[in-house]
């Protein structure tokens, strides 16, 4: 049982050092996640966040050649689906702490710190009996597929990225209806109710515990999805700030006593020439808001003869910190594509249940929070998934060896309950194998040239 006796060893050095750092455990025992009997929490957990490093799902390592070094399927599954285990407590908790460690390393007269908020597509086009499960639209890749949209809300201050709370969120075309949980009272009765409701309204929630959990930041990225009069007003009244890209559609605005579509205030604006990419300002009243806003046209990159409009009620921003601060929303695109190409977000596991989604989906956002961490401490030009093939590797030197060392173990024993004549004669041999390995071997393994 060589696996489960070194769990904490099957991380790579640098992340079990670091898990320790940021108590990562500790979230977990603080959150009250436990189990009846067996296994430990952590050392499940521990486990279920390792199997990204070494190349392989759930499925393979427990139906494996090496299954019976590990606990049983359905050891692992038990927790997962617990719907008693409040996940998004854990999430909320830990996320916040990264958060304060980093306001330390960030001049906050220099640098905004932001709330960015945006969905992505949680694909499950083979399942077909996880509740909530509906057909929904991929707009980037203009197709349909079967999932969740997974609304995420994560913290920046232009330099790190750290996920703060999400939900799977269902659709109108659902292809299973049934309920997630008997008992409506449980947490993942309650992420399951989440899931049926309107994404504003969940999004709302979200900023509102992050708030509530100590997370400071001062506005609130999103795209024009989400950017809307009512959601400014709705922000605004929980006392934090809103940027995000203006939609030229129906809406309109008051300006100088008379109403405007975004396209016509555009020709009201006022010419700005201290930086290329801003074309002009305005700061006008929504008809359907009670918030002032300030709009700054820019130049869309993919076609310079369009403009793009950003939108904030933080009317004290000028038009270059607005066009800088929105910048840093591309920090939630780019851990959208690490955590579904590096970390196997939605790939790692085939459950069915709908609460063990949620509990595989926060493991994979732990992972980028700590290699985030990792990235920052560093002060590492080296891109995320740099560092992920890096620990790959690691893990991989780490794994044989572990084994050398307990196979020593092993033939030690054996030596110790042999008589004098064989003792002499496995000792004379195995330092003669240690002779014989290279010299790179040899540097992995100092402990066991030192002890023969």
């Amino acid at each position: 049982m060589i696996h489960l006796k070194n769990i904490k060893n099957q991380l790579p050095n640098e992340m079990n050092a670091i898990f320790s750092e940021l108590n990562v455990l500790k979230c977990l025992r603080q959150t009250s996640i436990c189990k009846q009997k067996g296994y430990s929490p952590a050392i499940i957990f521990t486990f279920l966040f390792s199997l990204v490093f070494k190349g392989k799902t759930l499925n393979q390592v427990l139906s494996g050649r090496e299954a019976d070094q590990y606990m049983k399927k359905d050891t692992v599954y038990r927790l997962m689906n617990d719907p008693h285990n409040n996940w998004r407590s854990f999430l909320l908790r830990f996320s916040a702490s990264v958060i304060e460690k980093i306001h330390r390393l960030t001049d906050p007269s220099t640098h905004l710190r932001t709330l960015v908020l945006d969905d992505s597509t949680f694909y499950r086009n083979r399942s077909q009996k996880v509740p909530g499960l509906a057909h929904l639209w991929d707009h980037a890749l203009q197709k349909g597929y079967k999932g969740y949209r997974m609304l995420t809300l994560g913290f920046s201050d232009g330099y790190s990225f750290i996920p703060i709370d999400f939900g799977l969120l269902s659709g109108k075309n659902q292809v299973n209806q049934k309920q997630a949980e008997s008992d409506q009272r449980t947490s993942g009765a309650k992420r399951f109710k989440e899931a049926q409701r309107s994404m504003p309204d969940v999004a709302i929630e979200m900023v509102q515990r992050a708030l509530d959990q100590g997370v400071y930041a001062s506005h609130v990225l999103m795209d024009k999805w989400f950017t809307s009069p009512k959601m400014i007003d709705r922000l605004h009244d929980l006392g934090i700030h809103t940027l995000g890209m203006a939609k030229n559609g129906k809406t309109q605005y008051f300006y100088q006593r008379r109403l405007y579509k975004l396209s016509e205030l555009y020709q009201k604006s006022i010419k700005e020439y201290c930086q290329e990419a801003i074309i002009s300002s305005i700061i006008v009243q929504p008809s359907s808001g009670k918030t002032p806003v300030k709009i700054v046209f820019v130049k869309n990159r993919n076609n310079q003869s369009a403009w793009l409009a950003l939108m904030t009620d933080d009317l004290t921003l000028s038009s270059q910190e607005i066009v800088k601060t929105y910048s840093v929303r591309w920090d939630i695109e780019t851990f959208f594509k690490v955590s579904k190409s590096l970390l196997h977000l939605s790939q790692e596991t085939q459950t069915r249940n709908y609460q063990a989604l949620i509990c595989h989906t926060t493991i994979v956002f732990t992972r980028y929070i700590l290699l985030s961490w990792q990235q920052r401490c560093a002060n590492d030009e080296r891109t995320l998934g740099g560092l992920f093939y890096e620990l790959a590797d690691q893990i991989k030197e780490l794994d044989w060896s572990v084994a050398l060392l307990e196979l020593m173990d092993i033939l030690q024993a054996v030596s110790e309950k042999a008589s004098h004549k064989l003792q002499d004669f496995i000792e004379s041999q195995l330092q003669l194998w240690i002779d014989t390995l290279p010299n790179y071997i040899k540097a992995y393994l100092p402990n066991l040239v030192c002890e023969t």
